[in-house]
């Protein structure tokens, strides 16, 4: 519940701080943002409730909008010809932070316990939160919309489709996690949830429809690259957090149906998937820049599906899942070029709010990853007997090798998807107009 906190958070307002970002100036929201962040790290160590805790996640998910915000930025500081790299940095670091917090975040509870993954934190968001303030410049042309009409917020926001948008998808984010409780309780605030998304999702696109000042450009929202770009992102949240939920699960299973594993030793297996992420980002982004962002996302997401398919067959030792993890990394890192195609596309004016809306799609996806491995996770096991120091025996129900293979057919079968979509964001954006080289 912890972690959905964060996820339901940073999907509810990520587009709304994009929107906000075109609207009042990147600098200033990724300020706001970063401050809420650091506050709610602070704080959390010294949570004495569980529900503190919950709300400081809460506060904490507002940073999901860096990325959005930060892409913005790049934008206006960076020529078109330079752009495609400086996205590809901001989102491999993304992708490689994350998978970097895996692996530190699993040696610092081994050690210290959770408090201490929040103490570890404070010191460098202090750090960020100047570095963003001192050095980050302020560019003059950024606010895009002027207020001509009376003074106030709803003069510029839409008021209506800011709530209905918030309402919709923290619902369906909501929806999606009681889904996997598997009580009849948590099925029955599925089916309420999803019916308040349902009507929400309605109410918001007859509103936008309507609206003189829309939250979301409508007609924008279902271009023919974004909107094929945003399916993209949102199977590849699936397919990176059903791997990333599984793998712990995996690592710590007792052998003979996982690799036995303490907590400190599944973040050494993840470690070269995350060092990948970091090293190769950049690469990857200069590449671009080079020859083209279109001659590398058919090809990486391959490398992706190649990788998942490894991991299905071979995932019995510890250099068959790292090594698979790796290959993993490699075509996650230029699958996000196909952010730059998305972008391409967009005018500037509305690139933060673009942004915003695929790593929202990137963020429901990352929800419904860990759903469908839990399900395969409790519906497949075996039982195994195991004997502790002192000789006695207990037994326990395990996920066995059924349940992980399953795992990774579904992830594979959602990559293989993300090639055929690619091929078709690569097929139009060439027929509308986007040169091979860009």
């Amino acid at each position: 519940m912890v972690l959905t906190a964060y996820l339901v958070s940073g999907a509810a307002v990520t587009i709304i701080i994009g929107r906000l970002a075109d609207i009042y100036g990147a600098k200033k929201m990724l300020l706001v943002v970063f401050i809420c962040y650091t506050v709610g790290v602070i704080l959390a160590p010294f949570a004495q409730e569980f529900y503190t805790l919950i709300g400081l996640r809460i506060l904490q998910g507002v940073a999901v909008a860096l990325v959005p915000v930060s892409v913005r930025i790049a934008r206006d500081l960076f020529p078109p010809a330079r752009f495609p790299f400086a996205q590809g940095m901001i989102l491999s670091m993304y992708q490689g932070g994350s998978a970097v917090g895996l692996v530190l975040g699993a040696a610092v509870v081994y050690f210290v316990g959770w408090e201490g993954v929040f103490l570890s934190a404070i010191p460098f968001a202090l750090l960020f939160l100047f570095l963003l303030w001192k050095f980050i410049p302020k560019v003059v042309e950024e606010k895009v919309v002027k207020d001509t009409s009376p003074k106030g917020f709803s003069k510029i926001i839409d008021i209506p489709g800011l709530i209905t948008l918030i309402l919709t998808v923290s619902t369906f984010m909501l929806s999606i996690t009681f889904l996997g409780g598997g009580t009849d309780q948590s099925i029955g605030l599925f089916w309420i949830f999803l019916a308040i998304g349902i009507v929400s999702i309605v109410a918001f696109f007859a509103i936008e429809k309507r609206s003189k000042i829309p939250l979301v450009d409508l007609k924008l929202a279902f271009h023919r690259i974004i909107r094929v770009g945003n399916v993209i992102y949102l199977l590849l949240g699936i397919v990176q957090y059903i791997i990333f939920s599984t793998i712990p699960t995996l690592g710590q299973t007792p052998e003979p149906y996982g690799l036995g594993l303490n907590v400190l030793q599944v973040g050494g297996l993840q470690l070269p998937q995350a060092l990948v992420f970091v090293i190769l980002g950049p690469i990857a982004g200069i590449l671009a820049v080079k020859y083209g962002n279109l001659k590398f996302i058919i090809p990486g997401s391959i490398i992706l599906t190649v990788g998942i398919l490894v991991l299905m067959f071979l995932h019995s030792s510890y250099a068959e899942v790292a090594g698979s993890l790796v290959l993993f990394a490699v075509g996650g890192a230029f699958i996000t070029l196909s952010a730059n195609v998305i972008i391409f596309f967009t005018l500037r004016e509305s690139t933060a709010v673009v942004s915003a809306t695929y790593s929202t799609m990137r963020i429901i996806g990352g929800a419904i990853g860990p759903v469908i491995a839990g399900v395969f996770l409790s519906l497949y096991t075996s039982e195994i007997t195991t004997t502790t120091d002192v000789g006695t025996t207990t037994t326990t129900s395990v996920p066995n090798d059924l349940a992980f293979t399953t795992i990774f057919l579904i992830g594979a079968i959602c990559s293989l998807a993300i090639i055929a979509f690619m091929w078709i964001m690569r097929r139009r954006a060439l027929s509308m107009g986007m040169p091979a080289n860009k």
